[in-house]
């Protein structure tokens, strides 16, 4: 199958992707991987997928609770990243890192499989949607659990900064973020030396309903919903994620 050259495959893979979200809270991940485990429950022998790892911070996280973990990214940098990360770890063959398009399952079936941190809604074409799905039930052992972290459209729109210029590692960036039918875009610029760079992110605005009906498309359920990394109840206009618990 061949897919077209996206924005995610080149800005994914800038350095200065990295520059620009390199304050993300690793020990808010590590928090909300502890919470996740305490909910799901995986098994002591559970391997477990970490679909759109980036550089490999939960994974990271789960396998120092013991688990087996396979991370896969579409970005060349971020598995390099996660891999030297692993290493630091003295990670036996028990984590791993690849680079693998979430479209297409793994010859491997998983106790649990996570895509965290808002890493579905970028393909334009719906049946792309379809297939990521697809994928994630196919490489599910009978009665896994999945999860899906994902932002909440009515508390994005409603905090929404159209603008602003953010400063990290010496590069002054400045970013717009707007929507567009059921797109939210964010448009980064910024210079280095006397050259210009432009990127953009995209991401779809799913709504619980959304995801429900994808869900019934590929045989999977909606079990459990959940509204912030505390893992508290889900209130569409109060909370500011949507995690969903799928089997």
């Amino acid at each position: 199958m061949h897919y077209s050259k996206e924005w995610y495959t080149s800005w994914f893979d800038s350095p200065y992707y990295h520059s620009l979200y390199s304050h993300r809270n690793h020990q808010e991940a590590a928090d909300f991987v502890s919470r996740l485990i305490n909910l799901i429950q995986p098994s002591k022998d559970a391997h477990i997928l970490d679909v759109g790892c980036g550089r490999g911070r939960h994974a990271i996280e789960l396998y120092r609770h013991g688990f087996m973990v396979t991370g896969i990214d579409l970005s060349h940098e971020n598995i390099k990243y996660a891999k030297d990360k692993a290493k630091n770890e003295k990670a036996s063959s028990s984590l791993k890192f690849m680079v693998h398009d979430m479209r297409k399952p793994l010859d491997t079936q998983f106790s649990n499989v996570l895509n965290l941190f808002t890493s579905f809604g970028y393909f334009k074409d719906p049946k792309d949607k379809i297939r990521t799905l697809e994928s994630f039930r196919t490489q599910l052992v009978s009665n896994g659990v999945g999860v899906i972290d994902f932002l909440n459209p009515s508390w994005v729109l409603s905090n929404l900064i159209k603008e602003e210029s953010i400063e990290r590692d010496g590069v002054r960036f400045s970013i717009q973020r707007y929507k567009k039918d059921k797109w939210l875009y964010k448009d980064i610029q910024f210079q280095i030396d006397e050259h210009s760079y432009k990127f953009q992110e995209q991401v779809e605005l799913l709504e619980i309903n959304d995801f429900i009906t994808l869900f019934s498309q590929v045989n999977l359920q909606l079990v459990d919903l959940f509204g912030n990394y505390q893992l508290d109840a889900y209130d569409k206009d109060l909370s500011n994620r949507q995690i969903l618990i799928f089997q």
